[in-house]
């Protein structure tokens, strides 16, 4: 909008300049001056010191030619348009020095209007910036939320491949370390039943029920060996209420919210297996009385949340 209005002042100080029927060298050089003066403000340096000399020159301009003034509304709109509102009224005094009457009183009003159309200038290219800072905030918040979002899949699909190898690892070291221990020792117990059951019956009856208790109590570690391997059938809210049902230590308040069907295998197991955890913890550590769980599944994000009355775990 400046290049117009700066564009359209110029014409019309020529035309009038043309109808007065005489035009000075020294007022065509000052007139070139200005343009060039513009340009070097546009593209180069918009320092106040040129606006400055801009005001300087076209004072000097007026005792040629009143008409030169009429680019002092160019300078309003540049004032106003870096919001120097209160420096348009120094253009003033030109006015008054060169003109008189109604000359002055247009002038007057063309300084009002210069000065109002760069206060809607700068309105809008304030605006203008904010919207610009606004949406590349927005922009950047966006790449970052994708980026963290694609960093979160990958954590989430390396915390399912951890949770497999760690679980894998507890049974292999669960069958190491304690069903085979005690499957071994059950089978020395039965092999040295068998050989004292031809002379002393009573022996290896006795021989016979440590082995059976110790088989019961192996089938019991299996069983808890090979809890937290996978669901069968059932991967939605039943499973993990089932999860809940087969905890006999205290109730368990259990409070599903949301599309629990929508989870995928591997965030069902990886769910069910903290819950577990958390269960087995509170029975063994907490000597709680009553437990709460709340499951809530949203569509970015998946909830879990545990709670007992218990003492906690110690210090």
């Amino acid at each position: 909008m400046g290049y117009l209005l700066k564009v359209i002042a110029m014409i019309l100080v020529a035309v009038l300049q043309a109808a007065g029927g005489t035009v000075a060298p020294l007022e065509v050089l000052g007139l070139v001056v200005l343009a060039a003066q513009w340009v070097i403000q546009e593209k180069y340096c918009r320092h106040l010191i040129l606006i400055a000399l801009e005001y300087v020159l076209i004072f000097a301009l007026g005792f040629i030619s009143p008409f030169i003034l009429i680019l002092c509304g160019v300078l309003a709109f540049d004032l106003a348009g870096r919001g120097l509102y209160w420096q348009v009224l120094l253009l003033l005094p030109a006015g008054i020095y060169h003109l008189e009457g109604e000359r002055l009183g247009a002038y007057a009003v063309l300084l009002a209007l210069c000065a109002s159309s760069g206060y809607l200038s700068h309105i809008l290219s304030v605006r203008k910036e904010s919207f610009r800072v606004v949406y590349d905030r927005e922009r950047r918040n966006r790449y970052a939320l994708e980026e963290a979002r694609a960093q979160l899949l990958a954590s989430t699909r390396e915390a399912a491949r951890l949770a497999e190898i760690q679980e894998r690892n507890r049974i292999a070291r669960e069958i190491h370390d304690h069903l085979g221990h005690r499957l071994a020792g059950i089978l020395l117990q039965l092999q040295a039943a068998v050989k004292a059951l031809d002379r002393d019956e009573e022996k290896a009856r006795e021989l016979f029920k440590k082995s059976v208790t110790g088989l019961a109590q192996s089938l019991d570690l299996l069983r808890d060996t090979v809890y937290n391997i996978r669901p069968r059938d059932q991967l939605g809210v039943e499973y993990f209420q089932q999860i809940i049902d087969d905890f006999q230590f205290c109730p368990v308040k259990f409070s599903p919210r949301g599309d629990i069907a929508s989870l995928t295998a591997a965030q069902t197991e990886t769910l069910a297996s903290i819950v577990k955890e958390a269960l087995t913890n509170a029975s063994r550590h907490s000597r709680a009385t009553q437990v709460e769980v709340q499951l809530e599944v949203r569509e970015k994000i998946v909830r879990l949340y545990f709670r007992d009355n218990g003492v906690g775990s110690a210090k």
